[in-house]
């Protein structure tokens, strides 16, 4: 697979008859408050693994990794998020099984941290893509995606839209900016990830 450039924005991602389905199902599912994009950052979030096991070097807490919690079983469980997680495979990963699914969901004072999904060693191999699975979203609750330079300065910057995807090295230094306080909605990102998409 070609690397990716510092980052790709596509925009109807995944059929809207499935991404329906998927906001429904997400609705039911339990969401864990509390964790937090980087081990010493101070704000926390929603947050729910569904692949993590841990297959590759990794900078998790070893409680977060199940070896179970593998992708062959979580799309055999056949639900409106694994079947995503096929498409997302297929399209940006060559099909090859992923090592990450995670969703974060924030509301206002819910504080994420700038971080990298990967290890820098996995440069140039690895890939992250973010999904908004969102109904509904104005530009003025805030919420953006930002990628970052070593500097830590701001290179890039997405608008969430419903049922955008952001595609983006799973090393490179990212995070949600802040939502303003008269965001009425959940900003819901959903993360497919694969250390070695590229080798």
């Amino acid at each position: 697979m070609r690397p990716v450039g510092p980052m790709e924005i596509v925009d109807e991602a995944i059929d809207p008859v499935l991404t329906d389905a998927t906001t429904a199902w997400l609705a039911g599912q339990t969401l864990l408050f509390g964790w937090k994009a980087r081990r010493d950052s101070s704000g926390t979030f929603w947050h729910r693994n569904y692949v993590l096991p841990g297959i590759h070097s990794h900078h998790y807490e070893d409680r977060a990794v199940d070896p179970t919690m593998t992708f062959e079983r979580f799309v055999d469980a056949d639900t409106p998020l694994s079947r995503v997680a096929t498409r997302i495979s297929e399209r940006f990963f060559a099909g090859r099984g992923l090592t990450r699914v995670w969703v974060n969901a924030q509301s206002f004072g819910d504080e994420a941290a700038i971080h990298r999904d990967f290890p820098e060693t996995y440069s140039g191999q690895s890939r992250t893509v973010v999904w908004y699975p969102v109904p509904t979203w104005d530009p003025e609750w805030g919420g953006d995606f930002c990628l970052f330079d070593g500097a830590r300065e701001i290179v890039r910057s997405v608008v969430v839209r419903p049922n955008r995807a952001v595609v983006f090295d799973g090393t490179a230094l990212h995070g949600a900016r802040p939502l303003s306080r008269y965001c009425p909605a959940l900003r819901v990102a959903i993360s497919f990830g694969l250390e070695v998409a590229n080798d």
